[in-house]
């Protein structure tokens, strides 16, 4: 199996910094699944979700993921993977195949919403309406459903 290290992580975490460190640690290549998704789909990923759904969207994750696992005997890689790439089974099934880092773990959900609202590329619809208390709102609803799946992943009972 190819050595590939997947890093996720909760909305407003560092996930490309810390894929891009960790690459750069290991000696690694460094690639961005989003922008992978984009280029080779030709528009961004907030269109994509408008025009296909989110559906449409992990359906594209799914085949570039699948596609990298597949490469038998290739360089060492850390990809870097949106906040919601666990979401979808088949996928996070793939992944956990492979080694995986979960960033923001360390962070409380004050300084995640703080660096989530800096944010300008974010598809998450509820960060494009709404007032500020309604974004917070949502983003810590959000922040709760990622912290029990990536709880049930880091403990090893999620199948």
């Amino acid at each position: 199996m190819n050595q590939i290290l997947f890093v996720t992580g909760y909305f407003g975490a560092p996930i490309r910094e810390t894929a891009k460190a960790l690459a750069g640690e290991r000696g690694w290549d460094y690639f961005d699944l989003d922008r992978a998704i984009e280029e080779r789909d030709g528009r961004s990923i907030v269109r994509i979700c408008m025009a296909a759904g989110e559906h449409g969207y992990r359906n594209q994750e799914y085949e570039i993921v699948e596609e990298l696992a597949a490469k038998d005997g290739a360089q060492p890689l850390v990809v870097a993977c949106g906040d919601g790439v666990l979401y979808d089974d088949e996928t996070r099934q793939l992944i956990q195949r492979h080694g995986l880092v979960i960033a923001g773990s360390d962070m409380d959900p004050d300084e995640l919403w703080a660096r989530a609202r800096e944010e300008d590329a974010t598809w998450h619809a509820f960060m494009m309406f709404g007032d500020e208390k309604e974004k917070e709102e949502a983003f810590r609803g959000y922040y709760l459903r990622q912290k029990t799946l990536f709880s049930l992943i880091e403990e090893g009972e999620e199948k």
